[in-house]
């Protein structure tokens, strides 16, 4: 007798910190990596009796269009947005509420998009919980209120490794137009359904995890409808250590979480003309970009794949090519800036190397006035002196030693 299979569903929530200086509804910062714990904080943000929200950070909203662009969404500027209060009790929530833009009742920012194949449902706005840590029951306030952009998709996946694969596209794309903050990271909510109902597995914080974790729900569930056991809603965490996963809770319904429109902040209404300028200001994506480099430059696909993995990389490269014959030099860009830039620990948008630059070093190596060698060794200051000297500084600076 043939094995059973099944129809195999697995959907995301995935939560991104959204680049801005500010928290969603106060002026606290947001450098909450490098800051110490509790030094990022208002009584907005924590949640003190009788204080009240500022309206939404405007870069956080712009941040959210060009996101919902990016997904080839419908935004809402036709309707009218509500912020709601989302009860539950958790140690990490100050108000006893999380404010978003979404609910049973809510209208998302946007909706009904989709990329590289998968539908996307819709794409909102909330702020971010502290940080709980369940060992020492200390918390962290410096994340409460951080903006958080929450992109929930259909239930289009059908393994892990696809899931893993379509992550990394997505998370590159959103790079492009500096969306989500750097080193923030994303974490998402797995769904997974098999034989019965489905599965939520919450706060998956690396790729190699969402793939472990699917991996060992769909044998689970399987295995579980060997022994005859029915699947419910449930509530899952993923264990690292022993690779499984663990039941929380039963599966909340939006009933449960109380919506209500928070009082305190006014209902948005998105501006088109608004919406236009975000998105004629996006950048190419990743995929434009590298059939430009492929057909107009004419740039190998092994180099290609490289400039393409950072928008700043790939823009030095289309400037280099006003100035030389960029294709004939691309290992400086592709390996010898690179090596620089990872070296000094930096990446091309933190320092002040400009295309200029590295012409006018390539034009003294097509004179013969520095050797390949030499010019390699000026490339190691490109961090340090470029900041403030130009490259005929540094060259003049070496004459004595060439």
């Amino acid at each position: 007798m043939a094995e059973k299979t099944f129809p195999l569903k697995i959907g995301l929530e995935i939560h991104g910190y959204l680049d801005t200086k500010e928290k969603l509804f106060c002026m606290c910062k947001t450098d909450f990596l490098s800051a110490d714990a509790n030094t990022r904080v208002c009584p907005i943000c924590t949640g003190q009796p009788g204080s009240k929200p500022m309206l939404p950070n405007k870069s956080a909203m712009g941040k959210i269009i060009a996101i919902a662009l990016v997904l080839k969404c419908k935004i809402n500027h036709d309707k009218e947005l509500v912020f709601q209060r989302k009860h539950y009790s958790w140690a990490d929530l100050p108000k006893g509420y999380q404010t978003t833009i979404s609910g049973a009742y809510s209208v998302p920012v946007a909706e009904n998009g989709k990329f590289n194949g998968i539908r996307i449902t819709e794409c909102h706005l909330e702020e971010d919980p502290a940080q709980w840590n369940p060992e020492s029951g200390g918390i962290n306030y410096n994340r409460s209120g951080l903006p958080l952009v929450e992109i929930v998709t259909e239930p289009d996946f059908s393994k892990a490794e696809q899931v893993v694969d379509w992550l990394a596209n997505l998370v590159h794309s959103l790079s492009y137009i500096k969306a989500l903050r750097k080193n923030g990271g994303i974490k998402c909510d797995v769904n997974v359904s098999t034989y019965g109902e489905r599965v939520e597995i919450k706060n998956l914080n690396s790729l190699e995890n969402i793939q472990k974790a699917i991996n060992y729900e769909i044998a689970r569930q399987v295995e579980n409808y060997k022994k005859g056991i029915v699947q419910n809603r449930e509530t899952l965490a993923f264990d690292e250590k022993s690779g499984k996963t663990i039941k929380m809770r039963e599966k909340e319904s939006g009933e449960d979480y109380r919506f209500i429109p928070d009082p305190d902040l006014p209902v948005i209404g998105l501006d088109e003309k608004e919406i236009k300028k975000v998105e004629k200001e996006l950048p190419e994506m990743p995929s434009e970009k590298l059939e430009k480099l492929l057909k107009k430059f004419k740039v190998d696909k092994a180099n290609a794949d490289i400039l393409v993995k950072n928008l700043e990389l790939a823009d030095f490269f289309e400037e280099l090519a006003k100035h030389v014959d960029a294709n004939k030099y691309i290992s400086w860009v592709t390996i010898e800036l690179l090596r620089v830039l990872n070296y000094n620990k930096k990446t091309l948008d933190e320092v002040e190397i400009k295309p200029a630059h590295l012409a006018e070093l390539l034009s003294l190596v097509d004179k013969g006035e520095v050797t390949v060698l030499k010019a390699k060794q000026i490339m190691n200051d490109f961090v340090g002196i470029l900041l403030f000297k130009s490259i005929k500084a540094i060259y003049q600076r070496n004459q004595t030693i060439l």
